[in-house]
């Protein structure tokens, strides 16, 4: 099965649903690599279905790849460099989305407490977006959402946000609606952004100063 799965992949245009397929065959032995792949095949499999078709199932698939993907220890507690770097590639080659992986690796580190790192993921995320943006209309939704999860990274450190949310709402309103942004959607749902710690300064003594 793995040796199909490989043959699949080396095609120059594979059937999308043999796509998503050979994905998951190698996803099994090695999702650090694959998941990632998976939720991206999948999310390009149902953007391509005929209006009405049935795609809830594919997305909640896609969902559950990426934050299994995104709590294990690879990418809650590791180096977050090579997400990093694995985003400039996509957006220096222009590499078609959706890039949910960095949107799951994001809250996911948010939640094990790295505000800084998740703040890091979150605007190689809108960088990724706006490149695409700049070649195709449908990407407006993803765009959005990637906004409105930096602002919300933003606001939970007590900064202001005004500007992110005025440029996803004036994106919403004109976006091609696109089903794999479902998949962005459930991963916010099940992850909610943990409020940055605020450093306080020391409470005063309350012990008089001694009088010379």
């Amino acid at each position: 099965m793995v040796t199909w799965a490989r043959v699949v992949l080396l095609q120059d245009h594979p059937r999308p649903y043999e796509r998503v397929q050979a994905y998951r065959i190698l996803t099994l032995s090695n999702p650090a690599v694959h998941a990632p792949r998976l939720a991206r095949a999948l999310g390009d499999l149902v953007d391509g279905f005929a209006p009405g078709a049935p795609h809830a199932a594919l997305i909640e698939e896609a969902a559950t790849t990426l934050r299994r993907w995104a709590e294990s220890d690879a990418v809650a507690s590791g180096d977050v460099a090579g997400l990093l770097e694995g985003g400039r590639n996509r957006r220096a080659a222009d590499h078609d989305g959706p890039d949910w992986e960095l949107l799951a690796a994001s809250l996911s580190l948010s939640a094990a407490g790295r505000g800084d790192a998740a703040l890091a993921v979150a605007e190689e995320l809108v960088e990724c977006e706006r490149r695409r943006r700049r070649h195709a209309s449908e990407v407006a939704g993803r765009l959005a959402v990637a906004l409105e999860h930096l602002a919300v990274l933003l606001e939970s450190r007590s900064r202001t946000a005004t500007h992110l949310r005025a440029e996803a709402a004036a994106l919403t309103r004109t976006a091609v609606p696109v089903r794999s942004t479902g998949i962005a959607h459930l991963l916010r749902a099940a992850t909610p952004v943990r409020p940055a710690r605020v450093k306080r300064a020391p409470a005063p003594s309350r012990n008089p100063m001694p009088m010379r």
